[in-house]
């Protein structure tokens, strides 16, 4: 479904002119693939993944949208109304790509991770000045907040239910954490299910 790649760089240059090219370092590269026409993005957490929404003249305009906001991994673009909508997350745990009941011009996109992006991390601050995947932490280039490190890249953090080895991996803003049985949650609602199940069983 996902066939089209070109760097969002190309599409900075188109927007900006190429006075402007000069400003933008390598560290704001990225790489988009696209669906084909027809589809849009629909999130399995439209609240903690969704960024915003605005109005805008071309599809390359909503990748810019897209690209400028450090958080946004995903958008969609209808042709026809020309909504376009951002969206924090992993396309592959966090959402489907659905066919459009309401244009046939709709289309997604995501922005692709590459290890290279993330290999300044643990470097000094210095070396994630101007990157849009990383962010100074403590003095060190770190992950970006709602992202984890799993070794390669920064990874989105899962969502309710999601599985999980710590609790680096669960958005903690929205008070997940790795419960025992491995998978992201609120930890009081797991106590009081395990009280629920204990007075079950010992009455």
């Amino acid at each position: 479904m996902f066939s089209c790649h070109f760097r969002v760089l190309i599409f900075a240059w188109c927007i900006l002119g190429p006075t402007h090219l000069q400003s933008i370092s390598i560290g704001w590269e990225s790489l988009a693939t696209f669906s084909s026409y027809g589809f849009k993005f629909s999130p399995i957490d439209e609240q903690a993944l969704f960024i915003l929404e605005s109005n805008v003249n071309s599809i390359m305009s909503c990748v810019q949208t897209c690209h400028s906001n450090t958080q946004c991994r995903i958008f969609d673009f209808d042709d026809q109304s020309h909504r376009c909508r951002i969206f924090e997350g992993d396309i592959t745990t966090m959402g489907s790509v659905v066919t459009s009941s309401l244009s046939a011009r709709s289309i997604v996109g995501t922005i692709e991770l590459q290890p290279d992006n993330f290999v300044n991390r643990g470097q000094p601050c210095s070396y994630c000045q101007e990157s849009r995947y990383l962010t100074c932490i403590n003095a060190t280039c770190q992950c970006q907040s709602h992202t984890f490190f799993d070794g390669s890249i920064c990874q989105s953090q899962k969502l309710l239910g999601a599985e999980c080895i710590d609790s680096t991996e669960c958005r903690y803003d929205l008070n997940y954490t790795c419960l025992p049985r491995q998978q992201c949650g609120r930890e009081y609602s797991y106590l009081l299910l395990f009280f629920y199940t204990y007075n079950q069983y010992n009455p």
